[in-house]
């Protein structure tokens, strides 16, 4: 599998800011001030030379389009914040071909439960006979991420009749407990943690 990272994406805006003004959703930044920003951590080293309240420019990727767009920052304990929640874009080239629908599902919270999906689709018994269900946002490198809307989540997982819920550890777990009555909740922080758990369930 080849991952290249292309930009850093505008997953959510942030109120009191100056972004909203001038970025939108999904757009992907490309630059700032000239200096490359395929990755997080190299848009965050680029912010991290920057004045706070200084004006930056920003190269962005709006569809189809490349634009150069001004925000200002604020003051946050000393660093420049654009004001912009940041995720990774990249294009990944798989060795196989994978095709999900994910008609009805918004956000990236189903992206561990795909993970596993694919998985044991190519045969890989990840599942164990197990019934599970699992939440959570996949990184490129295998972290999972959290998600929002956990209570709502943990009841339906309860109503499907799940023994087992796998959800990000943190705030998240700590959330699904107060709701999982008899479901087993799994706090996981990257895809080895949750295949290692799944692995070291009793046998169904």
């Amino acid at each position: 599998m080849g991952v290249k990272p292309t930009g850093v994406v505008v997953s959510q805006l942030i109120p009191g800011t100056h972004a909203p003004c001038n970025l939108q959703l999904m757009d992907v930044v490309l630059a700032v001030d000239g200096t490359a920003t395929p990755s997080e951590a190299s848009l965050h080293a680029a912010l991290g030379r920057v004045k706070p309240g200084a004006v930056v420019r920003l190269r962005v990727r709006r569809g189809g389009k490349l634009l150069t767009v001004p925000v200002r920052t604020i003051d946050d304990q000393g660093l420049a914040l654009v004001g912009f929640v940041p995720n990774q874009s990249a294009k990944i080239k798989l060795p196989i071909k994978v095709a999900i629908d994910s008609s009805g599902i918004g956000g990236p919270s189903a992206g561990l439960a795909f993970t596993l999906e694919v998985m044991q689709k190519l045969g890989r018994n990840v599942l164990h006979g197990h019934r599970v269900a699992a939440t959570g946002e996949m990184e490129l490198n295998g972290a999972v991420g959290a998600i929002g809307g956990i209570k709502q989540k943990t009841y339906g997982v309860r109503q499907a009749g799940a023994e087992v819920f796998l959800v990000p550890a943190g705030q998240n777990a700590r959330d699904a407990r107060r709701y999982a009555g008899p479901v087993r909740i799994i706090p996981v922080h990257n895809l080895s943690q949750a295949l290692r758990a799944l692995a070291t369930l009793p046998r169904a």
